[in-house]
């Protein structure tokens, strides 16, 4: 990095979630970063915690699903840290239902989280980042996205990841002239995150027998590749789609 980049990652209130994990390979790097929650409080301790052992690291207030408060949350990133570098759309939710009992309501709140949100805090920060020359944009895509679900993922949460592939890769076309990257991440079954209990067992097991390299993903997998696509060194790739999922999936 050059100087001190500043990072607002989104769905960061969890303590074993990707964002506080992007988040702390984020400062590891060297960079200040936002954490940015619905649950402020999380996204407030978090950022006390990683604070404590690296960087600069603030907790906000964030509603991806309310423009209003993600413009207010992106105002304070920039008086209390300066501006946004780089923004890592993380927020995201998901639902059991099968498609043939899901009502429009469900499938419709799953899309605004997942990828309606993404666009929100993207056209936030857009104009920071062309007047700089310089933005990194980084998008939590999964591999539901990518194969329509199946064990990963129902309809609703397949087709906002899906989704999220498009706008991350229209957004490069884009915002490319300007200097920006846009770049997603396409994880697989990640322990520790948002499922527990019984759905969590059967698909750390299932990905320990069908991935190559035999085990789960880790929130730090996910971290490390956030701060290789935010890094100089990602500077000429835009677009790319990142499996990091073992091996369970490529293409």
């Amino acid at each position: 990095m050059v100087g001190r980049r500043v990072a607002l990652v989104t769905g960061a209130g969890s303590r074993s979630g990707i964002g506080r994990f992007s988040a702390a390979a984020l400062l590891d790097a060297g960079v200040d970063v936002a954490l940015a929650d619905v649950d402020v409080d999380g996204a407030i301790t978090n950022a006390a915690e990683l604070q404590a052992v690296a960087g600069k690291a603030i907790g906000v207030s964030m509603d991806v699903t309310d423009e209003r408060s993600v413009h207010d949350a992106v105002r304070t990133v920039e008086r209390d840290l300066g501006r946004v570098d780089i923004l890592v759309n993380n927020a995201g939710i998901s639902d059991p239902t099968p498609l043939q009992e899901m009502r429009r309501p469900v499938f419709e709140r799953v899309m605004q989280v997942n990828l309606v949100g993404g666009f929100v805090c993207l056209m936030a920060v857009i104009p920071g980042m062309r007047e700089r020359g310089w933005g990194r944009v980084i998008w939590i895509s999964s591999l539901a996205g990518k194969q329509g679900g199946g064990f990963f993922g129902t309809a609703a949460y397949a087709a906002s990841k899906a989704g999220v592939i498009g706008l991350c890769q229209a957004a490069a076309r884009e915002l490319g002239p300007y200097g920006i990257t846009s770049n997603a991440i396409a994880p697989g079954y990640v322990h520790g995150t948002a499922l527990v209990g019984e759905r969590a067992r059967e698909l750390d097991e299932i990905t320990k027998s069908a991935a190559p390299l035999r085990r789960s993903g880790r929130p730090e997998d996910i971290g490390a590749a956030v701060r290789f696509l935010a890094s100089d060194d990602a500077a000429y790739i835009t677009g790319e789609v990142m499996d990091v999922n073992g091996g369970l999936y490529f293409d």
